[in-house]
């Protein structure tokens, strides 16, 4: 694959990777967010940084691809592995780390532990799935199905009171 390619790749795999972000963070885990809990941000302040959340994840994206890529991981079984691997290691040690020197709740920890398994699961198997391909027309319309299904399932979610909304 030429460096154009890994770059589209990376890119599927990032907007992948936000999908799964939002779905875990504005649904999933949204009560985390108003909990008062002193190791959050305020929601305003929280919701102005995202982009440099995002940022972190296009940096992850481009990493992912290039340890599938030097391990010859380009198939989707094989990126799913890969990402149970490095997301079970990331999210393990950030929970940890996050916990053993912050003020958060031990359920915190562990929200965010299982938020960077999902990511880098995401991440590597569209990667690795993304490898695998000679044209990523296929794989772009499936991660941005993917991304609008995470997205209509926030907002019924919200709509219909079964996760809490956050106001800015």
């Amino acid at each position: 694959m030429t460096p154009s390619s890994h770059v589209r790749v990376a890119l599927l795999a990032w907007l992948a990777m936000l999908g799964v972000d939002f779905l875990l963070n504005a649904a999933v885990f949204a009560g985390m967010y108003q909990g008062g809990d002193t190791f959050m941000l305020a929601p305003v302040e929280a919701f102005r940084r995202i982009p440099l959340g995002y940022l972190a994840f296009l940096i992850v994206a481009f990493g992912v691809v290039e340890i599938a890529h030097r391990l010859g991981v380009a198939q989707l079984k094989g990126g799913i592995r890969l990402g149970l691997l490095l997301g079970g290691v990331v999210g393990s040690v950030w929970g940890l780390s996050l916990y053993s020197i912050a003020t958060l709740r031990p359920a915190a920890a562990l929200a965010f532990a299982i938020i960077w398994l999902a990511i880098l699961l995401v991440g590597c198997a569209v990667a690795a799935a993304g490898l695998a391909r000679t044209s990523l027309r296929g794989l772009a319309v499936e991660v941005a199905g993917f991304d609008a299904a995470c997205v209509v399932t926030v907002i019924a979610l919200q709509s219909f009171g079964a996760v809490p909304t956050i106001t800015l």
